[in-house]
């Protein structure tokens, strides 16, 4: 069809509003039968609740998305011949336009008469009265069926014949729940690498650099210089203290406060085993409890590898068992929060395995957390080394102390010392603390000589002046006079014996209670049996 310029135009303005509407009709099919898929879909989820509901106003972009992608797949265009055989049916023209689409096939001398009669006729036809775009009814339907299924969207209600939407729901809210937590084990363990890479040679770098200062003190120490020492000592023994104080009321008060002989162990079964693991614990070794991970680690690879429901069972129970002593021991015995979360989060990512069987996801969170729970033991045990350490140092002051009291403490014997053990034998031998006879009154032991403790005033100490919080509890009346006359002989000395006695008895409690650092403990254990002891020399006495 050449050298026809109007006639092409005409047909091929025709054909393109003819693929227009075709594709129309395409959509509105397209949705009316996605929308009724949708609605069925809907009714099954909603009253049944067989099928997960995922259906909310922001799915119904589904139909529309669909229809047109279909729309566009099953599309056609129409072709010349088409577009003419509509022409001469609108238009009345006898197969005019159609003879000129199949004029280039076609034979005889005729061509020019239908080309010239064509091209006339083309001038005066538009497009639009050809093929005009009109609003029809289908699109009101259309209208009406998208707001029916919004209205079901957001008013009909969820039910639940069968319980499959709750189990599905629970399934999600653990598997979220567990997603969470992962993320917190990550971010833990970092936290905890941080820590655990801030040591040297055993200590952490804050205490190691502690007692690197305190070895220093001591050996500038000079036997003539006895209150520059006394000030140097006291202000170490100050510091390591309130050091003492802050790690061990953060992390491991309840710990360290436990014997072996005196522990509740609630329903742990194995009460040696436990007893082992705080000991250990409190010297600052995790050996025993990395090899019950161990054991652990073997039980879980076996669950994974064993495909026998019973076998499964028996080996989950185990190892909830065995999660549930390593909870109960850092709950009750070493009082961390943080590795009894990292327990709770094994616990829960096992319980976990009955839902996906165990995949890949839910396993390599439990090892997460199982790596994370000796982690959090080893930072725990880092802990008791460092306070452990503190200890030591602050044992080595008070020998110190003692030393320098007699003029003997000399710095230049600490050359071949190198622990803190070491220091605190010199200074024992060198203030004779290990001697038996008479003493000084503050020196060896034995009877002392009653002289007065030289004092430092310019020293800067932490003492406040307040009120004891400690319990008072009600005793007896030692004496009451209500006319002139003498008390009954004994009577007053016999309850003064008994308070001092009872007193005595609550001393380690107290000391625990109010976390005094361990260069304290033995001045006031020493205090109170001098109270006891001068009590017993004036019964003698009477007795005498």
């Amino acid at each position: 069809m050449s050298n026809l310029p109007q006639s092409e135009s005409l047909l091929r303005n025709v054909s393109g509003r003819l693929a227009l509407i075709a594709l129309g009709k395409r959509f509105y099919w397209s949705v009316l039968i996605l929308g009724v898929t949708y609605a069925a879909v809907l009714l099954v989820s909603r009253l049944a609740g067989v099928i997960p509901d995922w259906f909310q106003p922001r799915s119904l972009w589904i139909i529309p998305a669909g229809a047109l992608l279909a729309s566009v797949l099953l599309h056609r265009r129409p072709t010349d011949a088409d577009s003419a055989r509509t022409v001469d049916e609108r238009m009345q023209s006898k197969d005019l336009f159609l003879t000129v689409a199949l004029l280039d096939d076609s034979p005889g001398e005729f061509k020019p008469l239908v080309a010239r009669d064509a091209e006339e006729r083309a001038t005066s036809i538009k497009p639009t009265d050809v093929v005009p775009f009109q609003v029809t009814r289908h699109f009101a339907d259309l209208a009406i069926a998208v707001g029916v299924l919004i209205a079901a969207v957001l008013f009909l209600p969820q039910l639940d014949p069968f319980g499959k939407v709750e189990a599905a729901e629970k399934i999600e809210k653990e598997k979220e729940e567990l997603k969470n937590l992962h993320e917190e084990t990550l971010a833990r363990k970092e936290q905890l690498k941080k820590v655990l890479s801030d040591t040297d040679d055993g200590e952490s770098k804050d205490v190691k650099h502690a007692l690197d200062g305190l070895k220093a003190d001591f050996k500038k120490m000079k036997p003539t210089q006895k209150k520059q020492n006394y000030k140097m000592l006291a202000g170490q023994q100050k510091g390591l203290g309130e050091k003492w104080k802050k790690i061990s009321a953060q992390k491991l008060k309840q710990l360290l406060s436990q014997t072996a002989s005196a522990q509740k162990f609630g329903s742990f079964s194995d009460k040696e085993k436990l007893r082992k693991w705080t000991r250990e614990m409190q010297e600052g070794s995790t050996e025993s409890l990395n090899k019950e991970f161990d054991q652990l680690k073997c039980e879980l690879e076996k669950l994974l590898k064993t495909t026998d429901p019973v076998k499964r069972s028996e080996i989950a129970q185990r190892i909830k068992k065995k999660l549930r002593e390593l909870e109960e021991f850092a709950s009750d015995k070493v009082n961390s929060k943080p590795l009894k979360a990292a327990l709770q989060r094994a616990m829960k990512q096992l319980e976990m395995a009955k839902f996906d069987g165990m995949s890949k996801e839910a396993k390599e969170a439990l090892q997460e957390s199982m790596e994370l729970a000796k982690m959090e033991l080893k930072e725990i045990a880092q802990t008791a080394k460092d306070l452990k350490a503190l200890e030591d140092a602050l044992k080595a002051i008070q020998m110190a102390k003692k030393a320098n009291q007699k003029e003997a403490l000399d710095g230049e014997a600490c050359e071949n010392c190198i622990s803190m053990d070491d220091y605190a034998e010199l200074f024992a031998q060198l203030g004779g603390v290990d001697g038996e006879g008479d003493g000084d009154g503050t020196g060896a032991q034995g009877m002392g000589e009653g002289g007065e403790v030289e004092e430092d005033d310019s020293v800067e100490t932490g003492f406040k002046t307040e009120k004891s919080k400690t319990h008072i509890q009600a005793g007896k009346v030692l004496l009451s006079l209500k006319t002139k006359g003498l008390s009954d002989s004994g009577e007053a000395s016999k309850n003064y014996n008994k308070q001092v006695r009872n007193v005595k008895q609550g001393v380690s409690e107290a000391i625990l209670q109010e976390k005094i650092p361990p260069g304290y403990h033995d001045g006031i254990r020493g205090y109170f049996d001098s109270l006891d002891d001068s009590a017993k020399k004036s019964n003698a006495a009477k007795q005498q």
